[in-house]
């Protein structure tokens, strides 16, 4: 075997250029699947870490309007709720966790010197920022209960509000006039996306929000307790609002309460549809790389056919040859593979370094983009060396020996 193989290596280094171009093939085709993979894979992590509040199993409900009239009730009736009547969830077996939400959208909002601002407020409490799973700078720190007993004067701020007012943890700004402190800022959102124009909101402690304004929440979000699924979930709150307004359990117009099941498993489809395409066109790639490493192993069988046909005179059997002509097309593959992907590192390296925009997330080379590579890589290399290896080990001991050199 070590015979054959510094044969091999001899034989490739007698052909430079024609090993050279072979290589280069599978090089491209490698850096092609996995770099397109790794494109694919930053871009399905970024869009799934924003649709997190979707994949997550936390339950929005919002008071709407009812469509059917109830014991006398009349339809259209507007649903609202208080804070305590919402807060009555909290000693349901079935729910862990509640929070709820105060909002305006027509308040002032200015910095200390009287500036304009674009922002709208939203009255929150301590389980809020988790429960949306929304991501704050370093130095922050979430609105506390002790901040919702005390009727703090604090904020947490959007990315883009911050931005847009030159404001900074531990400055002031005016909400109606009032002074706040920022003791928050939220990070900006990843793939550049945000749910309901968070990046300009102005969070404050729901008790001082009650202290501002008169209006009643605009919605609930809750936490089943462990076992508790979605639907067992969203049945039980349509029963138990429907207990609280008096109106026809059955009626779904009263309560909004999106059910996002069906949306998370059409975008992680489609997101990974996205992917699996990348990774099918570089597989493409690599594909006609294959068939180059094809012609050329054709190309070397023809030429070396009176070689070819000397070995077998001598005792050479067709499975020595077939054996050699495999090593030789597997061999040209390995070293394109080895090559293309320590190349797919440093390009997926200098890209993250240069930066990329923000819908793309940060590319990243998985273990099963490399696995798929190598499998496909596999494939084809058997394929590319076989038929001109099958086509060497099959040549007449006599015509090879006729052919011309």
């Amino acid at each position: 075997m070590i015979p054959m193989l510094q044969q091999i290596v001899q034989m490739l280094f007698a052909h430079r250029l024609r090993s050279l171009l072979a290589i280069t093939a599978v090089v491209w085709g490698i850096v092609s699947v996995l770099v397109l993979m790794a494109l694919g894979e930053g871009f399905y992590q970024i869009n799934a870490r924003q649709f997190s509040l979707l994949m997550s199993d936390t339950q929005l409900a919002l008071p709407e309007v009812t469509s059917k009239p109830w014991k006398g009730r009349p339809a259209r009736r507007e649903i609202s709720f208080t804070e305590p009547e919402f807060r009555l969830l909290e000693k349901q077996s079935a729910i862990k966790a509640v929070s709820v939400l105060y909002q305006k959208w027509d308040a002032s909002v200015t910095d200390i010197t009287g500036h304009t601002l674009p922002g709208y407020i939203r009255g929150v409490d301590n389980h809020y920022i988790d429960m949306r799973k929304i991501k704050l700078a370093a130095g922050s720190r979430n609105i506390s209960r002790h901040d919702i007993n005390r009727h703090s004067r604090i904020t947490v701020i959007g990315w883009q509000l911050a931005q847009q007012g030159g404001l900074s943890i531990g400055d002031k700004l005016r909400v109606n006039g009032i002074p706040f402190i920022i003791t928050g800022i939220t990070r900006q959102s990843e793939g550049g996306m945000s749910m309901g124009r968070e990046d300009n909101q102005v969070l404050i402690p729901s008790s001082t929000f009650t202290d501002l304004w008169s209006d009643k929440p605009v919605q609930v979000m809750v936490t089943p307790a462990p076992g508790i699924s979605g639907v067992v979930l969203r049945k039980n709150l349509l029963s138990f609002f429907a207990s609280q307004k008096h109106f026809d359990p059955s009626d779904k117009r009263a309560m909004w309460l999106p059910d996002f099941s069906q949306d998370v498993k059409f975008f992680t489809t489609l997101l990974r549809g996205i992917q699996l395409f990348l990774g099918a066109s570089g597989a493409m790639t690599l594909a006609v790389g294959a068939l180059g490493v094809a012609n050329i192993m054709f190309l070397s069988v023809t030429e070396r056919t009176r070689e070819i046909g000397v070995r077998l005179a001598i005792g050479a059997t067709p499975t020595n040859i077939l054996v050699q002509f495999l090593l030789e097309g597997g061999m040209l593959v390995s070293i394109g593979t080895v090559i293309g992907v320590a190349v797919s590192y440093v390009l997926i390296l200098l890209m993250n370094q240069m930066g990329l925009p923000d819908w793309l997330g940060t590319p990243v080379i998985s273990v099963d983009a490399v696995l798929m590579a190598l499998s496909v890589t596999v494939v084809l290399a058997l394929l590319a060396s076989f038929f001109p290896a099958r086509r060497a080990a099959n040549l007449i001991p006599v015509t090879a020996l006729s052919a011309r050199a």
